[in-house]
């Protein structure tokens, strides 16, 4: 008895994403075309310049931290 869903529940998970996919597309690449390029990258850049004023970039990427963490686990086991 596992936890996850059952052989029934799979297929009609998968029936429902052949039915849905492609109307799921359409909507997608619709909202594409509609798509203001310019007004979102406009967008962009104001939430980039906010992120920029109120986070400001790290000294470092954290790779060291990444590394102190890692070996600390590895020695754990």
């Amino acid at each position: 008895m596992g936890n996850g869903p059952s052989r029934e529940q799979m297929v009609e998970y998968v029936r429902r994403w052949r039915k849905l996919g492609p109307l799921l597309e359409e909507i997608r690449d619709e909202e594409v075309r509609r798509a203001n390029t310019q007004e979102a990258i406009l967008m962009m850049d104001q939430a980039f310049k906010i992120a920029l004023r109120d986070l400001p970039p790290r000294e470092t990427s954290g790779l060291v931290e990444w590394q102190r963490w890692m070996e600390v686990w590895r020695q754990r086991g």
